[in-house]
Order: C-alpha cells, then sequence, then structure tokens
C-alpha cells in the first residue's frame, strides 16, 4: 500500500463538521432502513401500535359523520331520543379513542427507549473497533454528543413524533377522501391550500435540515470544548488562563447559540403557513358551502360535517408542521450517527502466512506518517532478539514512541512490514497480540474501580482469580512490594477523576498488569518518568527476573534506565540507527542538539 493510498484511509476517520450535510440526503425509508437492525425485536410492539394508531384515526373519523347526520336526520325530524342514542355513539367512540391513543404513546414510548439503548451500544461497540488513529482525528466531545444527544434525538423521535406522525397521517388521509365523497367539487376547494403549503414544504426542507445539521453540529462542538477545558483544568489553573479559556467556550457557546436560533427559526416557519392554509379552507367551506345550501345542493349538516372533517384534515397538518422540527433533527441525527456506524477499521487482521524463523520482532522496511503529516520513520529494517534488552533513544520528537507503537500495532505502517514471531503482526488476533505485547504507556490511564479490578484488566486468564490467588501471583513475581505501597492493597478505590491516586502510583499499576501476564514482548515508554530511584531500581529488578525469553524494549531520558541495554538504537529523522555503545548513544544525541 503506497503513502498516498494509506493517508487517504487514515483521513477517511476525520469526521465530518463543516461537509455539506446534503451531499447524500437521507429520505424516511432510507433512515427506517438504517435502523432496521435496531428494531429487528420490535417488530411486534411496532405493529401493535400502528394498529392503535388505526383505530385512532378511524374513531376521530367516526365523530364528524355522526355528527352531521344527527343535524340532518335526528334534529330536523325532532326526534330527541335519536339524539340521545347519537350521543351515546359518540361518546363510545370518543372512549375508544382513548384508550387507543393512550396504548399507542405507551407503546412506543417503551419502543423508542429499547431502540435507544440499542443504539447507543452499537455506536459505542463500533467506536472500539476503530483504530487509534480515529480518535486521533475526532475529538472525545463530539463523540459524547453522537453518543448522548444525537442519539437522544433519534428517542424523542421514535417515542414522540413517529406514531404522532403516522396518526396525523392516517387522520388526514380519511378526511380527505370523507371530504370528496360528500361533495367532490367543495372537497377539491377545500384541499386546494394543502396542495400549496405541502409544495412550499418540499422547497424548504432541504433548507431546514441544513441548520437542524449545523446545529447538532455546533452542539458536538460546544460538548468538544466543554471537555477539553475541563479534562485539562489543572493546566489551566496552573497558568492563570482561565480567560483564554472562557473566550474560548464563549466563542463555541456563541456558534451554537446562533446556530440553534437559526435551525429553530427555519423548523417554526411551516407553523404560520399552515395556520394561514387552515383558515383559507375554512373560508372556501363556509363560502362556498352557504352557496350551495342556498341553490340546496348540500344541507346544513353536510356544511358543519365539512367544517369538522376540514379541522381533521388541517389540525394534523398543523401538528406536522410542528412535528417537522423533530422529523428534520432526527434526519440529521441519523446521518451523524450512521457516520460512525459506517466506519470500518483500516487495521483488519490478515490471513496468517507461514511463520518465518527469525527474531521475536523485526521491522522489514517500515515506514508510517501520520494523516496530512511528512514521515516519522523510512525505510526502518531492525530486528530484535528473544531474551535481549533493547533501547530506544533520540531527541524529542524523533519517533521513539511511533515505533514502539508500531510494535504493539497501534498503528499499521505506511509501506513494510512489522513480524512478530515470524509472522506479520497483522495477521494475529487482537486478543493473541495483545497477550504476547505488554506495552507500558507514558502516561499510563486508570479505570474507576480498585487496584484489582485494574491490575487483572485484560488478562483474561487471570479474570477469574480470587484475592489470595493474585495476591500470591504477585508475590511469585515479586509484585507484592508494589502492591505494598497501596494502603488498601487489592482493594484501594480508584477514580476517574480527582487524585485518588498519585501518577507514580498509576505507573506502578501499569507496570504489574503488564508484567502479570507474562508477555514475549515488554515495551516499556518513559515508563519511570514519575517514579523514585529507589522504586526504579526495584522494577529493574522485577525485569531481571522476567522470563529469559521476554524480549525487553525500554524508552527513557534517564542515562541509568538505559545503561544495562544490551543493544541501543537511535532515532531521528525518520531513521533507526544502531547506536552502539551508550557512549556513542550519547554522542548522537549531543551531535543532534549541536545541530538543532
Amino acid at each position: 500500500m503506497s503513502h498516498s493510498e494509506a493517508s487517504a484511509i487514515s483521513n477517511s476517520y476525520q469526521l465530518s463538521k463543516q461537509s455539506d450535510p446534503l451531499k447524500e440526503q437521507t429520505t424516511v425509508a432510507d433512515a427506517l432502513r438504517r435502523l432496521a437492525p435496531l428494531m429487528a425485536d420490535e417488530k411486534r410492539s411496532v405493529w401493535l401500535a400502528f394498529v392503535a394508531v388505526v383505530v385512532t384515526s378511524a374513531t376521530s373519523l367516526l365523530g364528524p359523520a355522526m355528527i352531521a347526520h344527527t343535524v340532518d336526520v335526528d334534529i330536523k325530524n325532532g326526534d330527541f331520543n335519536g339524539v340521545l342514542r347519537s350521543a351515546a355513539i359518540l361518546l363510545g367512540i370518543y372512549v375508544c379513542n382513548l384508550f387507543a391513543s393512550y396504548f399507542q404513546t405507551q407503546r412506543m414510548g417503551t419502543v423508542g427507549r429499547r431502540v435507544l439503548f440499542n443504539l447507543r451500544n452499537a455506536i459505542f461497540t463500533r467506536l472500539q473497533q476503530l483504530p487509534l488513529l480515529f480518535f486521533n482525528q475526532n475529538k472525545a466531545g463530539d463523540l459524547i454528543s453522537r453518543i448522548n444527544n444525537d442519539t437522544d434525538k433519534l428517542n424523542q423521535f421514535f417515542s414522540q413524533a413517529l406514531v404522532q406522525f403516522a396518526s396525523n397521517l392516517f387522520l388526514m388521509a380519511g378526511a380527505a377522501i370523507s371530504l370528496l365523497v360528500m361533495n367532490p367539487r367543495l372537497g377539491l376547494a377545500t384541499l386546494a391550500p394543502a396542495a400549496g403549503v405541502l409544495v412550499l414544504t418540499r422547497i424548504l426542507s432541504p433548507w431546514v435540515r441544513r441548520r437542524s445539521v449545523r446545529s447538532l453540529q455546533s452542539l458536538g462542538g460546544l460538548s468538544a470544548e466543554i471537555q477539553e477545558s475541563l479534562s485539562n483544568f489543572r493546566v489551566i489553573v496552573a497558568f492563570n488562563r482561565i480567560d483564554y479559556f472562557r473566550r474560548k467556550f464563549d466563542e463555541a457557546n456563541e456558534r451554537n447559540f446562533k446556530a440553534s436560533v437559526s435551525a429553530g427559526l427555519a423548523s417554526s416557519i411551516f407553523m404560520p403557513v399552515y395556520t394561514l392554509a387552515h383558515s383559507a379552507a375554512q373560508v372556501i367551506v363556509l363560502a362556498y358551502g352557504v352557496t350551495l345550501i342556498a341553490s340546496q345542493q348540500a344541507s346544513v349538516g353536510v356544511l358543519i360535517g365539512f367544517l369538522l372533517y376540514t379541522n381533521s384534515f388541517y389540525m394534523p397538518l398543523r401538528h406536522l408542521a410542528a412535528l417537522w422540527s423533530s422529523f428534520q433533527l432526527s434526519l440529521a441525527a441519523i446521518d451523524r450517527i450512521s457516520e460512525v456506524l459506517a466506519l470500518e477499521s483500516n487495521m483488519p487482521v490478515l490471513p496468517a502466512g507461514p511463520v518465518e524463523p527469525g527474531p521475536a520482532l523485526a521491522f522489514d522496511h517500515v515506514s508510517f506518517a501520520y494523516p496530512g503529516g511528512k514521515r516519522v520513520l523510512k525505510d526502518a529494517t531492525f530486528a530484535l532478539e528473544p531474551g535481549k534488552t533493547y533501547a530506544l533513544v533520540g531527541p524529542t520528537g524523533g519517533g521513539k514512541t511511533t515505533a514502539a507503537s508500531l510494535m504493539a500495532r497501534l498503528y499499521d505502517p505506511v509501506e513494510g512490514r512489522v513480524l512478530l514471531g515470524g509472522r506479520d503482526i497483522r495477521s494475529y488476533a487482537p486478543e493473541e497480540r495483545t497477550r504476547r505485547i505488554g506495552f507500558i504507556l507514558q502516561e499510563p490511564f486508570l479505570f474507576s474501580g480498585t487496584i484489582r479490578d485494574n491490575i487483572l484488566y485484560g488478562n483474561d486468564e487471570a479474570r477469574n482469580w480470587s484475592d489470595e490467588e493474585l495476591a500470591g501471583m504477585l508475590a511469585r513475581k515479586n509484585l507484592d512490594t508494589l502492591l505494598s505501597r497501596f494502603e488498601m492493597g487489592l482493594a484501594t478505590p480508584v477514580r476517574s477523576v480527582g487524585d485518588s491516586i498519585s501518577l507514580g502510583q498509576k505507573q506502578l499499576v501499569a507496570f504489574m498488569r503488564a508484567v502479570l501476564k507474562d508477555p514475549e514482548i515488554l515495551i516499556l515508554d518513559e515508563a519511570t518518568a514519575n517514579i523514585d530511584t529507589v522504586t526504579e531500581q526495584l522494577l529493574e529488578e522485577i525485569l531481571r527476573q522476567l522470563p529469559a525469553t521476554t524480549t525487553r524494549v525500554i524508552i527513557a531520558h534517564r542515562l541509568n534506565t538505559i545503561a544495562n541495554a544490551d543493544e541501543i538504537f537511535f532515532i531521528n529523522s525518520g531513521e533507526i540507527i544502531p547506536a552502539g555503545s551508550m557512549e556513542h548513544a550519547l554522542h548522537m544525541l549531543l551531535h543532534e542538539k549541536r545541530e538543532s
């Protein structure tokens, strides 16, 4: 794969921020088709809800016909019992309407919640399958907004708007048919204003949709700004730059405010237009209806029925105008959600080829570049033998951490291959690769829970160990001394926020987590940067007691950390060069500093 091809794939992970949201319009059919897998278990509930919709619409349409009949027959003939009979029937119809309406609302509310649950699971599962480059290119706040805000827009649509949409459409269709059956000419005249507003709606909908998408995008940007500010609040306070982040927040908040107002104004434009159409239809019915009565072509009951059916047609139309905003936001949310669900990892597991006898790990003409940047590594070739310790040194930004990340397959090379145990590292399943490679990151991250939870994280073989079994294994590996640094031992609580444990203690936990798995390759990226000298010596002693076949790769700036390495590689300007002795590596570093 060429450098340009790899960059194109990597750049595809940039989620849209300012792109044209209508480049590929999502129709109602598209939206339902995309969401169909998430609704697979909800078919029965949806069908029952729509049966209730039909019942609700039918009972609503029976009322005007009953009233028209009562006026033209019972009242005209002075049949008081007939009026009471009609009133009793109407009461039964309206009670039936009440229960059907409640049933459909309750049923679809439950469906909406379950779809929301499934959708959030689907998005989060998809995010977990994406490579590290995706998270380098997209802000966490925007992803959080897609999971929380965008999915909630869909929940509101399913639990409220969808049933109302269907109910209003059924009611409008029934009312229109009733108007045309009662008097075709008057019916066509009554429906004429609706035809005009529907054409206008068709024309204006793309414009409304654009503003709805931008409103959601700006909300995602606001979430990203808040997340960044809160994550770096310690830095903000240390440099006394609250004004800077306040200004950035104000700018993001202002963008969101303007986009929200713009979307709201665009969506609300339909309501007064539909109200005007309703009023025009009533005027047409009264004027034309009175003319028909005067010419004895219609009765008073028919005119009353027409007015009621006109309301039955145009009131749902006005409700649709109110729902149109929710509908447009839902379509915009589907676009943003579908963008995540459509992503596929560009780091697939390849078929396992023949095993080539050789070193524990090797770079075979490896080149790498981050999207939009220059190459960090150029045609790097080297080999790491089992059981030896290797040090990677070089100036800041020279590519040490990138090389280590390629060893652990956090990224794939643009060109060349990384071989693990004689096989292309891309042919290993993630579970097997992470079992064979331990990686202690420069900035360790611990999850909320306890020290025990974090030590066993990612260790499938030890997940069911009791505290006694885990303590025994830690003792056999001399890791119990590190555990003693925590007041409550394995039960020490860890919080994702605050300072429940220090950065140095986090590195100790990361060290125990990696060593406990007995990896074939152990990569330490500044793993002792926040640890005192005494503890560092203890860690070195633990490393010496690892299995004789474990290959250690150390990235460190402390000279004593790399002094005992079997071989030192100097990394800079995209090249990985054997540095030979410690003295030669220091000479190369000093020369590089003078050159820079």
